[in-house]
């Protein structure tokens, strides 16, 4: 921070303007500090300067810090900036205006930079203050707030006053047009640009305004066609492919990235997450090797995205190998870890987990208990659940959410305290949702009680008529149960509803290929192997008396 004493010391008559407070306008970084400039000069003015504070050098400083994009701007900043610009007589200046209109667009303040825009054209009459620095801004302030009807009146304006040519102006209007769904209008925008013009900020905008829009294809033909690519343009191409499910594609850019270029962290994210939903561990290590010859640093989301990962691929151990090399854990790592290994069955060393989190001061969250919860669940620890909930409530004050209620309703349930389970559910402040009383209704098939399950199959279907899978479930019971007749009529209702239960899916990776399956699955073009190699296992399967 600028010291602003010394200055400030009585001058004497031989006292020049570079020794003064002014020469500290120059050096402020922030606006804070021209605030306490400001605050100094109000204060001495009256001997030092022998006229009002200079509040039109000191809104001029207050602009050229919004102009550099290495400082960060907030709402509080930009608000005494106006209250400056509102103390003075009307002002000829462009640069001011075009400031001012860039910070509100920062700071998503949309409508007053529409407005400010306003003013600078109507309160100067005689000076045309707008130019090509205006509109890239104006033009973000219509994409914030999802204008169309005001993005195509600047674009009118645009081509009224001769600014349609610049190509800064051209790039806004094609991200304003994107961002308010008008993705043929960005198009039109992008096609009347000459190739020679284009730079490779036109091609991102426009091929990123495809990926988001869905249109993959598109955006691929026009990635093939670009004559200079950067990294912005690999990320996005690669982000696109994740996000609509083209693993492979994805991968294939990745590979190709590798040789010409780097990585950003928000892309390595995304393929890390399409590779954990899809359990490819093969992918998983080559990408933790990219990760490791490039040096990035695992202390942040992407350390837990790594851990996530391995769980997900089923490799546990991987998964705490990188927990263990990550120097300063912090609760997303921690909570990664120990999720992972509850959800493995591990629940000893997911509690052990929990209890070295709780050491290490790292606090828990909504999340961790979760994982914690999951870890009873699955070791059948029950009084041990009990406990990290009243821990959770207590010590925390975390209060249970839906995902809580259905860990400890499962973790019941399994244990066979049904009734207990059902009065959880009966006590819960939000309303239990499909999926608790599907829980609930599992538990009652696998422990016989038919009482209970017919009440969790009517709270089911009240909440999802054409589900089948509960009507499933509840005749499974009676058939236990050698009640057939109630068999009969609960699956006659499948029927004559027309309800149905999807099929589950599985599916294995062998040699970076994945396979899926259903139930009885004749389809896969190795099948009949696969049935051979399934009735040669069974022969050799014996009982063995324990």
């Amino acid at each position: 921070m600028i010291s602003l004493q010394k200055p400030f010391l009585l001058p004497n008559n031989n006292s020049s303007l570079s020794s003064s407070p002014l020469s500290f306008l120059s050096q402020s970084k922030t606006i804070k500090e021209i605030q306490q400039f400001h605050s100094l000069t109000i204060k001495t003015s009256h001997y030092y300067f022998r006229q009002s504070p200079p509040l039109l050098g000191i809104l001029h400083s207050c602009c050229t810090i919004f102009q550099s994009s290495k400082n960060s701007i907030s709402i509080h900043d930009v608000n005494y900036t106006l209250s400056l610009f509102n103390q003075l007589p009307i002002l000829n200046s462009s640069f001011i205006y075009n400031s001012l209109i860039r910070a509100l667009t920062l700071v998503n303040q949309p409508q007053q930079a529409f407005l400010l825009f306003y003013s600078m054209l109507h309160e100067n009459t005689d000076t045309l203050l707008f130019n090509k620095f205006t509109f890239p801004s104006l033009l973000k302030s219509c994409a914030q707030l999802y204008g169309t009807g005001e993005g195509q009146q600047v674009h009118g304006f645009v081509l009224k006053t001769g600014f349609a040519s610049d190509l800064y102006v051209r790039n806004s209007l094609i991200y304003m047009y994107a961002k308010c769904g008008e993705i043929e209008s960005a198009c039109k925008v992008f096609d009347e640009i000459p190739v020679k013009d284009k730079n490779v900020v036109t091609w991102n905008t426009m091929i990123s305004a495809l990926v988001n829009s869905g249109d993959i294809d598109s955006a691929s033909k026009l990635f093939d066609e670009m004559p200079e690519r950067n990294v912005v343009s690999w990320n996005c191409m690669i982000d696109g492919c994740t996000k609509q499910g083209l693993l492979w594609e994805a991968f294939e850019l990745f590979v190709e990235l590798q040789e010409v270029s780097g990585l950003e962290d928000s892309t390595l994210m995304s393929i890390i997450s399409l590779i954990s939903d899809l359990g490819l561990l093969s992918l998983a290590k080559r990408v933790h090797g990219y990760i490791i010859r490039h040096g990035f640093s695992l202390e942040d989301g992407l350390g837990v995205a790594l851990i996530d990962m391995y769980s997900k691929c089923g490799n546990v151990h991987n998964a705490m190998e990188v927990f263990k090399g990550i120097n300063n854990k912090n609760v997303g790592h921690w909570t990664s870890i120990i999720v992972g290994f509850a959800a493995h069955g591990y629940a000893e060393a997911s509690l052990r987990l929990f209890s070295e989190m709780q050491k290490s001061g790292a606090k828990p969250n909504a999340v961790t208990f979760i994982g914690v919860l999951n870890a009873c669940r699955h070791g059948g620890l029950v009084e041990e659940g009990l406990k990290k909930i009243k821990l959770m409530r207590r010590a925390y004050k975390i209060e249970p959410t839906i995902q809580h209620y259905g860990c400890l309703v499962d973790l019941l349930g399994r244990s066979g305290f049904l009734r207990e389970a059902k009065m959880v559910i009966e006590s819960m402040v939000t309303e239990p949702g499909p999926v608790i009383w599907g829980t609930l209704l599992a538990a009652c098939r696998n422990h016989g009680d038919i009482e209970i399950g017919e009440i969790a199959l009517k709270k089911l279907s009240d909440l999802t008529p054409d589900y089948g899978g509960g009507y499933v479930l509840l005749s499974n019971l009676y058939a236990r149960s050698g009640r057939w007749e109630d068999f009969g009529k609960t699956r006659g209702v499948v029927g004559k509803r027309g309800l149905e239960k999807g099929p589950g899916l599985s599916w294995i990776e062998v040699d970076g290929e994945i396979h899926e399956f259903v139930v009885g699955d004749n389809f896969h073009s190795r099948s009949d192997e696969i049935y051979r190699l399934l009735d040669g296992i069974e022969c050799k399967l014996g009982w063995t008396e324990l």
